[in-house]
């Protein structure tokens, strides 16, 4: 199912929304160079996660889902459980993920990823938006 379409705003109506690389990719496309990379390394990123099962979950919030030309990076959690930030970090930079590109969140457990979907769920001003839960 495609994602909704995007508000006045440029951002997802308010909700959880559940869609596919695919989905997201043609939802917001790479129309420019920027998006082009963020794009190849959202890709990498969850064919590494899905191929090595380093996460559970991933869900994707920020300007990179939004009708913004040139995000600065796709804001992301993924559900690692019993993994932390700095042990995730060094263990996808590892694996050859651009974690300048990708601002990822690492969720111990389902409690830290509701928290994070949470925290995803508003604007700096509190006002609500979507966030998008990726499916395989």
């Amino acid at each position: 199912m495609p994602l909704p379409a995007l508000r006045a705003d440029g951002s997802l109506p308010p909700g959880i929304h559940r869609a596919t690389l695919s989905e997201i990719f043609n939802s917001f496309p790479a129309t420019t160079p920027k998006r082009q990379a963020l794009n190849h390394a959202l890709a990498f990123c969850v064919a590494t996660i899905q191929h090595l099962s380093l996460a559970d979950q991933i869900a994707l919030d920020g300007s990179y889902i939004s009708r913004k030309t040139d995000p600065g990076d796709v804001d992301m959690v993924v559900l690692t459980p019993g993994v932390y930030q700095l042990a995730g970090e060094q263990r996808y930079s590892a694996e050859g993920i651009d974690m300048n590109l990708l601002d990822i969140q690492f969720a111990h457990d389902v409690i830290d990823f509701q928290g994070w979907l949470a925290f995803f769920s508003t604007t700096r001003t509190l006002a609500p938006k979507g966030v998008v839960v990726l499916i395989a």
